[in-house]
C-alpha cells in the first residue's frame, strides 16, 4: 500500500507521521520546533528527526504543510515566526537528504486539500474550507485541483474586503472579513456590549473583561445568556453573507468550517446556513452544504501526506 511521511510545521511544534494512501496514520508523533533559538538549520534539524522517526522504505514522498507564502517549487518566500524562512527553497533541501519526492504548501493550503481528500469534502469535486481562530485562513478545490494562482498563493480569504470603510484588520487594510470573524473581534463585541449595559454571565466568569473568550462566550450561549447569542448570530451572518458571495462565485458542492472558533457549535452552523439561503442565489444556495471539518487534531499530519497524493 501507499504510504507518505506527513509534516504539520508550526511556530512552536513540529507534528509529523506516516499516513497510508487511505487516511489512516500508521505512526505519529510530535517535537519541538525550536524556531526560539533563531536558526534555520536547528528547524531544520528537528523535522529531519521527525522524518527520520517515521521513516518508511516504501513511503511515496514527503509532504510539508508550511505557514507562509509558498510557491510551486517549494520556495518559502516568507514564513515570519520561522527563522531564516525567505526566499528559502525547503522542497530541494529535503529531496537532497532523503531522496523521495517532497511536496511544500502553505499549511491552509494543505488542510484544505486534506479534508478534500480524506476528510468532510471527500466524494465531492468543488469544496471552500475555512479554518476559524485567531484570524480567517482557506483555500479552495475546484473541480478536483486546489486553487493555487500566479504564485501557489491563492485563496486568502481571510483578506477579501467585505466593506471598504469597515473595521481596520491586523494585516493593515480595512474591512476584510477577518475583521468580523476573527478571534479578538469575537472577544471585543461581548466586551463593546457588556460595556453598554447588556446584562450576561459573562461578567461574573472573569475579574477583567479582557480575559473573555470565545469559548466562555460559547459556555455562556449554551446557558441561554442573550448577549452571547447575540454575539455569535453577528459573527455568524458576517461569515454567512461572505460565504454567500462564494457560492455564487464558485458554485460549491460544500463549505468546510474548521479551528477553534468553529467550535461554537450549532448557533454557528445554523446562522451562516440560513444566511447563505437568503443571501445567494437560490439555486446555488440549494446545492451547498455546510458541515464541521472531518480530519480533527490530526489534520496537519494528514493533509502533508495528501500532498503527495495528489494526481
Amino acid at each position: 500500500m501507499k504510504k507518505a511521511i506527513g509534516i504539520d510545521l508550526g511556530g512552536t511544534y513540529i507534528k509529523y507521521g506516516l499516513v497510508d494512501v487511505e487516511g489512516n496514520i500508521l505512526k505519529k508523533g510530535i517535537l519541538p520546533t525550536n524556531a526560539e533559538k533563531g536558526s534555520r538549520d536547528i528547524v531544520i534539524e528537528q523535522m529531519s528527526c521527525a522524518i527520520k522517526d517515521a521513516w518508511d522504505e516504501n513511503i511515496e514522498g514527503i509532504g510539508i504543510g508550511t505557514p507562509g507564502v509558498v510557491d510551486n517549487n517549494g520556495i518559502v518566500f516568507e514564513s515570519p515566526n520561522l527563522p531564516g524562512w525567505h526566499n528559502f527553497n525547503v522542497k530541494e533541501v529535503f529531496e537532497k537528504k532523503f531522496g523521495k519526492k517532497v511536496v511544500v504548501e502553505n499549511d491552509a493550503n494543505s488542510i484544505v486539500w486534506g479534508e478534500y481528500l480524506f476528510g468532510a469534502g471527500k466524494g465531492t469535486r468543488t469544496i471552500i474550507c475555512l479554518t476559524l481562530g485567531t484570524g480567517l485562513g482557506g483555500g479552495v478545490v475546484i473541480n478536483g485541483k486546489l486553487l493555487r494562482g500566479a504564485i501557489y498563493s491563492a485563496a486568502e480569504l481571510g483578506h477579501m474586503v467585505v466593506d471598504y470603510r469597515g473595521r481596520k484588520c491586523g494585516c493593515g487594510s480595512v474591512g476584510c472579513i477577518e475583521a468580523y470573524v476573527g478571534r479578538d473581534y469575537i472577544v471585543k463585541s461581548a466586551i463593546r456590549k457588556i460595556r453598554k449595559g447588556e446584562k450576561t454571565v459573562l461578567s461574573k466568569m472573569v475579574k477583567d473583561l479582557t480575559e473573555i473568550t470565545p469559548k466562555m462566550i460559547s459556555d455562556a450561549y449554551q446557558k441561554g445568556d442573550k448577549l452571547a447569542e447575540k454575539v455569535w448570530i453577528e459573527m455568524a451572518t458576517a461569515l454567512g453573507a461572505f460565504l454567500a458571495g462564494l457560492v455564487n462565485m464558485l458554485n460549491p458542492d460544500r463549505i468546510i468550517l474548521a479551528g477553534g472558533i468553529a467550535q461554537a457549535g450549532e448557533i454557528l452552523f445554523s446562522t451562516v446556513r440560513k444566511t447563505i439561503a437568503e443571501r445567494a442565489m437560490k439555486v446555488l444556495a440549494k446545492t451547498v452544504e455546510v458541515v464541521p471539518a472531518g480530519l480533527g487534531n490530526d489534520a496537519g499530519i494528514i493533509s502533508g501526506a495528501a500532498l503527495i497524493f495528489q494526481k
